[in-house]
């Protein structure tokens, strides 16, 4: 009988505005070829389905919340959905401030660290380190 790797992916939930589809599939290829998994509502949310609810499945099988923080996201109610839940079940929440400032965050991610796009290339480093560590 062979036995069969079970190592799990760190799933990387990444909550963006459909304005910013193309940036977020940027995002979302970097993390798959640092070894992590990424839950995005476009590609895993069937048609039919309850959004809340994948939504909060989603996030429930996540390590951690990614936000793609742009001007159109800082007004968007499903990014701030998101992010209450991810709070509420005590993810770690990352920022990635594209063409936003820091002081622009909304009331509830105030308090949570934010990078610059820019700095993604070392957030995607310190994945592949938390990959060979899984």
């Amino acid at each position: 009988m062979t036995s069969q790797s079970t190592t799990a992916k760190h799933q990387i939930f990444l909550s963006h505005s459909r304005q910013d589809k193309w940036v977020c599939h940027q995002i979302r290829e970097k993390i798959e070829q640092a070894g992590g998994s990424v839950w995005v509502d476009v590609f895993d949310i069937d048609a039919g389905r309850n959004i809340s609810e994948e939504i909060k499945a989603g996030l429930r099988k996540s390590d951690e919340l990614l936000v793609l923080l742009s001007p159109a996201s800082i007004q968007s109610d499903w990014v701030k959905h998101e992010a209450g839940i991810a709070d509420a079940l005590d993810l770690p929440i990352t920022l990635v401030l594209m063409h936003v400032k820091l002081d622009d965050r909304p009331k509830p991610l105030k308090d949570r660290r934010a990078i610059s796009i820019n700095e993604l290339p070392d957030y995607f480093d310190a994945m592949g380190g938390l990959m060979e560590n899984v």
